[in-house]
């Protein structure tokens, strides 16, 4: 038997990619890892666990620890709630925006890092007016070359063409489907498939701390970490407000507050605040350099009542962990930014994911080490 055992339960994003992705992103960067640490990893094949998961084994051979991480798999839902019709996604983007704007809590939000106001508001802005513009570019050349009409309207087609094309290379209809999928969830109940699916994802984490682990970590990334909220009240409720110690809710690039500020999300903040009341250990790591999640802001913020939850925040620090040449090449990419989280870099910090996921130090020595290393 491995020396020390810890369960994994991992929350993706609004993300169609199911658990292929990230058990093949997660195999990388355990090799990559294993080099730089120097230690053995072997991460098992996928298998089925019935209705919607996927789980993995991961070992590190060198500190003879074993982790079983099951990644709650949501993708089916994901693509039901995708919008896939152009007219349709321009239509219920404005009505979010629209949504957004007018309901979230401006004296907060202006707290929030500058450029996750700016990422907010960018894919909406730019598929507006990026075709305008290229189209205004072209406009008099086009005009010259061919007649006013014949110019004008080649202008207009070829403008929208390279700004939609711009649009996408910036995963700007992503993020847009995002702020979609959000502002559905603001509203006064989930979505019956999303509510039936974290209600199985609650009794399955549920069902383990009756198991013999000696950690258990739920992990959630990106969008994962809103829906994490109706999923710990679940627990809460389960276990009389406290939750075993040997368990710990892990958010990386989290974007609770994107929710939680909603003036009209009255029952996202009556889970927030029996979340927020709660007795259990919280990892909630965020970046400023990544503008699709909300750092530095407590995800209670907006709660009525001072926090119980003993949360421990943190910028990942990823600049001090590499070398500066893979940090701005890295920094430069703002989509590949947001999955940062889950990868490796040039030197091991004590709260990278595979750090944390792997070998037999549990979670409150990895942020005891953090703290050590970055002064608190």
């Amino acid at each position: 038997m491995p020396r020390f055992k810890r369960k994994i339960f991992y929350l993706s994003g609004f993300d169609p990619r199911g658990a292929r992705f990230y058990h093949q992103l997660y195999a990388e960067q355990a090799e990559a890892f294993g080099q730089t640490a120097d230690r053995e990893i072997v991460v098992g094949k996928r298998r089925r666990q019935p209705p919607h998961s996927v789980a993995w084994t991961i070992e590190d051979r060198t500190s003879d620890a074993t982790t079983d991480c099951v990644f709650l798999g949501w993708d089916d839902v994901v693509r039901t709630h995708w919008v896939k019709n152009p007219l349709a996604l321009l239509k219920r983007s404005i009505a979010a925006y629209w949504n957004f704007t007018r309901l979230l809590d401006w004296p907060i939000v202006k707290r929030f890092p500058w450029g996750v106001r700016f990422a907010f508001y960018y894919p909406g802005v730019s598929t507006i007016l990026l075709p305008i513009l290229f189209g205004l570019l072209l406009c008099v050349p086009l005009v010259m070359l061919l007649d006013s009409i014949w110019g004008l309207a080649a202008a207009a087609i070829i403008g929208v063409a390279i700004g939609m094309f711009v649009v996408k290379k910036i995963q700007g209809f992503w993020l847009l489907r995002f702020i979609i999928f959000n502002d559905t969830l603001a509203s006064e109940r989930l979505p019956v498939d999303v509510d039936e699916r974290m209600t199985a994802f609650a009794d399955q984490i549920l069902a383990s701390f009756d198991e013999d682990w000696d950690e258990i970590l739920f992990v959630t990334h990106s969008n994962g970490s809103i829906l994490a909220v109706p999923i710990m009240a679940r627990l809460l409720d389960a276990c009389g407000g406290t939750l075993p110690d040997r368990f710990s809710l892990v958010t990386l690039g989290s974007c609770v507050a994107l929710i939680g500020n909603r003036k009209d999300s009255r029952r996202f903040h009556e889970l927030l605040e029996q979340v927020g009341q709660g007795d259990f250990r919280w990892l909630d790591i965020g970046s400023i350099t990544d503008g699709a999640c909300i750092a530095g802001i407590d995800p209670c913020i907006s709660c009525a009542q001072p926090r119980r939850a003993r949360l421990f925040q943190t910028s990942p620090r990823w600049f001090k962990y590499s070398d500066p040449a893979t940090y701005e090449a890295r920094r430069r990419n703002k989509y590949e930014t947001h999955f940062d989280y889950l990868r490796t870099f040039d030197r091991i910090s004590p709260l990278d994911y595979l750090a944390i996921s792997s070998g037999a130090r549990p979670l409150t020595e990895s942020i005891d080490a953090f703290k050590a290393e970055n002064d608190g």
